[in-house]
């Protein structure tokens, strides 16, 4: 593992490890996506205000988010896709939440399905849901969220109208992945990727797997 000092470690990291249609659709967004950069050029105008000679030798981030007990007040945002980002990747991700002490959300559009990632961690995590139309779909699925005992829905009401998103229109992207003679090429370079998706049984979108 290299000396990871900031973010921008991990993203180029990021890049070499995965497929180009898989870093794409995390690193991009709908149309013009200007959303996508502001989600985080707009964190450049937030400044913290110094304090000097303060004594700092009790300081502590820990919080409640929702009536529950956190580390920080840091959340594990929904990803979808994030299995194919990595093998089994939403159950990696809740690990690391779980042990830092942070809550970690699972997509609707995960990989990993609900009971997937309930039954390799220990705590309950929350839940990200979209609000669909079909009404006995959306109860078996809140069911399902109950019987995991997730602690928290994070319902998503901003997607009256689905985004298009360029970039995955051009890669192809799909769950397995198209293999078209580029994404295979693509494919070829990340090796440690590939043999990881091997060894995984879960490359379909666990919670809509049916539907």
């Amino acid at each position: 593992m290299p000396t990871i000092t900031e973010i921008a470690d991990l993203k180029r990291l990021y890049r070499r490890r995965t497929p180009k249609m898989f870093y794409d659709y995390a690193e991009s967004g709908s149309w013009s996506e200007q959303t996508f950069r502001e989600n985080t050029s707009d964190f450049n105008e937030i400044y913290l205000r110094q304090r000097i000679a303060t004594d700092m030798t009790e300081r502590n981030l820990t919080t409640q988010l929702v009536g529950q007990d956190v580390a920080m007040p840091v959340v594990l945002a929904p990803v979808g896709l994030l299995g194919m980002q990595c093998a089994d990747g939403e159950i990696k991700a809740a690990r690391a939440a779980e042990k830092f002490g942070v809550p970690f959300t699972l997509s609707t559009m995960s990989i990993c399905s609900i009971e997937d990632v309930a039954e390799n961690t220990e705590k309950p995590f929350w839940f990200q849901v979209y609000t669909l139309k079909d009404d006995d779909y959306m109860k078996r699925l809140m069911e399902r969220a109950r019987a995991a005992e997730c602690s928290a829905l994070v319902i998503t009401v901003d997607l009256q109208v689905m985004g298009q998103r360029h970039k995955d229109i051009k890669n192809g992207l799909s769950a397995p992945p198209k293999l078209t003679p580029a994404s295979i090429a693509n494919m070829m370079t990340k090796v440690p990727w590939g043999l990881q998706m091997l060894g995984t049984k879960r490359r379909f979108f666990g919670n809509v797997v049916g539907h």
